[in-house]
């Protein structure tokens, strides 16, 4: 079971960085936990409701990858290592802003399904 999970994790990131790119933000909402803690790489910390919002009027997501990402599995919670670059543009500004970084994630297993719970970039 654990590989299976690990693969769900690994595709449901997948989905999580399309859905940034896609700017569908149900999909966006769907895959983050009600209790998510999303600390950026500047330090500055969001709720659901302020990382959403973010991604809604703050952001244009142009490209998001992840690499080398691993997961370990705790009974009802995944924790995804691995790195990240991304090239966001800031809503009116001429600002893009390219991103390295390494994430760490937390899922947890609820209600027959993963959500992120908890994500932590750190500059590299």
């Amino acid at each position: 079971m654990s590989d299976a999970v690990k693969s769900e994790i690994k595709s449901l990131e997948t989905e999580r960085c399309r859905a940034l790119m896609a700017r569908d933000l149900k999909a966006v909402a769907t895959l983050v936990d009600d209790d998510l803690v999303h600390i950026h790489a500047s330090g500055r910390i969001d709720t659901k409701a302020e990382y959403l919002a973010g991604v809604k009027k703050r952001f244009v997501f142009r490209d998001v990858a992840r690499q080398d990402l691993t997961v370990r599995v705790y009974s009802d919670i995944a924790v995804a290592i691995g790195g990240l670059t991304q090239t966001v543009e800031i809503i009116g500004t001429s600002e893009t802003r390219q991103m390295k970084a390494v994430v760490t994630q937390v899922w947890r297993h609820r209600d027959g399904a993963w959500r992120q719970v908890s994500f932590q970039a750190t500059n590299a």
